[in-house]
């Protein structure tokens, strides 16, 4: 009998050769995303205003699957996950009757939404008729801004060439994994959590390689339905609010260039990626 330390790796490896049977593994990670809103409160001081963080909101990874129901935020609301979203066939579970042993986690923000309420004809009186366009200034469709022309710099600074909101966020969120709605493990905070190869190096938390993640040695199990701890969910709390003032974004172009505009929110997408080991048996077609 082996006496002391084994990884849940090596544990179900040994489980299912014990079985006798023809077995697959693989290393595909498995991906969840969720949005957090901050409020902006404009204390019309002229040109800037404030983004907070609630304490006490929280976001929740994998309890759903693709073609059910998330939170995207703002005035998008709930939506119907895609692959973009999330690569689970069912919320809270493995794909198929997998085996998963959860070895390490990343985190980083795929997209940010500034939304402005009222605004659509200003937009349009600025010749911005474009659907997707106009979709993109009204915080429906994500916007990339590194030079802080529509979004508030803050977001995603031309300055330190970070996103500075997501960045402040991190050591005021704590994580715990939930298992079958019962037993849970605290892991920290989010800035423990690397982003995993998911940025450049001019904004990654760390050194952006795809290794660069929150190791877990000994591993999590997440077994396939039915079987003790096949529920999981990721849970995401604001333990402390934050509060960053953010300058002001005038429109431009058009007849309405110079006015002045205070979002309503802002909301960041954030993604979560696990990575180890996955094991099931083949397909019998």
């Amino acid at each position: 009998m082996e006496i002391g330390f084994a990884t849940q790796r090596k544990r179900l490896l040994k489980a299912y050769a014990d079985n006798g049977k023809p077995f697959i593994a693989r290393t595909i990670p498995y991906h969840s995303t969720a949005s957090l809103e901050l409020d902006v409160v404009d204390g019309d001081r002229g040109g800037f205003a404030f983004a907070v963080a609630r304490k006490n909101t929280q976001l929740t990874f994998f309890q759903y699957g693709v073609g059910e129901q998330v939170d995207l935020g703002g005035s998008i609301g709930f939506v119907r996950a895609t692959d973009a979203e999330t690569n689970q066939a069912k919320g809270s579970s493995t794909n198929g009757a997998q085996d998963y042993v959860i070895e390490g986690v990343g985190l980083s923000c795929r997209a940010m939404r500034v939304e402005y309420a009222g605004t659509s004809k200003i937009y349009l009186d600025a010749l911005l008729t474009d659907a997707d366009t106009l979709a993109a200034v009204q915080g429906n469709v994500s916007i990339y801004d590194p030079a802080a022309i529509f979004s508030p710099p803050q977001m995603q600074s031309p300055f330190n060439l970070e996103n500075g909101i997501f960045q402040s966020l991190l050591g005021l969120c704590s994580v715990e994994f939930l298992f079958d709605r019962k037993r849970v493990e605290k892991i920290g905070t989010l800035e423990m959590l690397p982003q995993a190869g998911a940025a450049s190096y001019l904004r990654a938390n760390g050194a952006p390689e795809t290794n660069n993640r929150y190791k877990i040695p000994e591993g999590y199990l997440w077994r396939r339905d039915g079987e003790p701890d096949c529920e999981l969910g990721v849970s995401v709390t604001v333990e402390r609010p934050l509060v960053v003032p953010i300058n002001l974004a005038a429109v431009w172009g058009g007849e309405s260039a110079g006015v002045i505009l205070t979002p309503s929110t802002i909301v960041l997408e954030v993604v979560m990626r696990l990575f180890g080991l996955g094991i099931d048996l083949p397909s019998q077609n």
